[in-house]
Order: structure tokens, then C-alpha cells, then sequence
């Protein structure tokens, strides 16, 4: 089971407010991970995501650590990800 991720070199910036992005690779059964955040985001406000396939995608923010991401995919689904905070 291996499960990665990616954080693009770019974020957008909008007004007070970081969006970063991204995608997330599931391989060998794999059903999502977590995505840390921490050295870009203090605090997640929003967040979301988007499988490459058929398949279901639930993205949480984690409610103790509010720079982590945690994603619960289908197997092996590949996608994109996207989360909105404070620097």
C-alpha cells in the first residue's frame, strides 16, 4: 500500500488567504493518507478533492491539527487536491 502526495511550488494568494494545491497518488490497494500542510497553512479553512476516476472522494480536515488534510479514497484512485487557509 503506498500513498503520496504532491503540493504545487506555486500557491495562489488571495487577500489574506493561501490556496494550495496538488495531487494525490493511491497504489497497491491504497485508500488515501494525509497531506501535511503545516510549513505553508496555520490553519485550514476549506478544502476539497477530485479523483482522475470513478470513485469516492471524502476529504476531512483533521480537528486536532488544523494544517493536515486527510483524504479517504477508493483504491488506487489518483487525483487532485485543494485546500484554502491561513498563513
Amino acid at each position: 500500500m503506498a500513498w503520496a502526495f504532491t503540493i504545487d511550488e506555486r500557491p495562489s494568494v488571495l487577500g489574506n488567504l493561501l490556496l494550495m494545491t496538488g495531487t494525490f497518488t493511491n497504489t497497491g490497494g491504497s485508500t488515501g493518507g494525509d497531506i501535511a500542510l503545516a510549513t505553508h497553512l496555520s490553519k485550514t479553512v476549506a478544502a476539497g478533492a477530485n479523483g482522475d476516476a470513478a470513485g469516492a472522494t471524502d476529504t476531512e480536515i483533521d480537528g486536532t491539527v488544523n494544517s493536515t488534510l486527510t483524504l479517504v479514497t477508493a483504491a488506487n484512485l489518483d487525483g487532485t487536491w485543494w485546500a484554502l487557509g491561513k498563513r
